[in-house]
């Protein structure tokens, strides 16, 4: 501001006028840009002002995850996190905590400018410090979207090896299953095996007797016959049309829905849908009554996602949660 000639005094203006903010001492940004982003594109934003106070530190953490694009939760911390192997008197300041911890030169990456930990050493580190199903999503994305392999994780996780909470990632990367498609869907699925419901499978294309598609679900219990769908407001609320057509894209979409449900129904499958608006223990409550009424009678045939881990999982034993506040929120 002072190179291109602009007055404390002017900046004090323009803070109280609305135009700019002030997101740290000395550093400011437009505030049509900041109104704008999104939260993820915010934590990146402080990220650049992190750095400039502290070049000597790593982004890491959450605030690594919205460097690689990975989904962060709609609330995330408000903070960036900065990785450092220097010895600290204090956990940080201002926007920013720092955590000391060891950083190999493989593990760091330069990302638009800045230094940022790669992708499974942010996985891991988002896996041992965010709740856990925020974690799971993270980690989900990140090996669907082909950014990390699940042998790098377990690599990852055992050179953390007596690191705080690290046992956590144990359930994490059990929970992990890279065909699930949205955050909500990672998140619901996980907040509900935290409830006491076993994890069902994942992405499971439902055929009928005659092996025409019906629909790819997102969770199926195949014991009990119920399908469980996490549908987020986004489902429905990206078809508005903003010129005119608005309630009719929506109830296009609510009637593809209904009839998709009614062809489930028909072939034996009953449904549980959720949103974000109900509660887990509402969610939880809801699979369970569904299981104790289903028909259990399907006329139909189920194919396997290729890349679900549900198969997998089945076969090793279930973690059991370690009693962490943050792991259960």
């Amino acid at each position: 501001a002072s190179r291109v000639g602009l007055s404390p005094k002017v900046m004090r203006r323009a803070v109280g006028a609305g135009w700019v903010r002030r997101v740290a001492p000395g550093c400011f940004v437009d505030a049509t840009v900041w109104s704008a982003a999104r939260s993820s594109d915010r934590q990146v934003l402080l990220a650049q002002v992190a750095l400039w106070q502290r070049p000597w530190a790593v982004v890491s953490h959450h605030t690594a995850a919205a460097v690689h694009g990975l989904p962060l939760p709609p609330h995330p911390p408000e903070w960036v996190a900065l990785t450092t192997q220097r010895s600290l008197g204090t956990a940080g300041g201002g926007i920013a905590r720092l955590e000391p911890g060891a950083l190999p030169v493989e593990a760091v990456l330069t990302t638009s400018g800045m230094a940022v930990t790669d992708v499974p050493r942010t996985v891991v580190d988002c896996l041992r410090t965010l709740p856990l199903a925020d974690g799971v999503a993270i980690a989900d994305a990140a090996v669907g979207r082909g950014l990390v392999s699940l042998a790098a994780l377990s690599r990852e996780r055992a050179r953390q090896k007596g690191w705080p909470h690290v046992t956590d990632v144990d359930c994490g990367l059990w929970l992990l299953d890279p065909v699930r498609e949205s955050w909500f869907e990672s998140v619901s699925f996980t907040q509900l095996w935290i409830a006491g419901v076993r994890v069902p499978e994942h992405q499971v294309t439902v055929l009928d007797a005659r092996d025409r598609f019906v629909a790819r679900v997102d969770g199926l219990w195949r014991e009990e016959g119920v399908v469980g769908e996490a549908d987020g407001d986004s489902k429905y609320l990206d078809k508005l049309d903003p010129d005119d057509a608005a309630a009719k894209a929506v109830a296009r979409a609510l009637i593809a829905e209904k009839r998709r449900e009614d062809r489930l129904h028909d072939l034996g499958l009953d449904v549980v849908r959720w949103s974000p608006r109900e509660t887990v223990s509402v969610r939880a409550d809801r699979v369970r009554t569904t299981w104790a009424i289903a028909r259990r009678t399907f006329r139909g045939r189920l194919v396997s996602h290729e890349r679900s881990r549900h198969a997998w999982r089945a076969a090793v034993d279930e973690p059991v949660l370690r009693t962490r506040p943050h792991a259960r929120s």
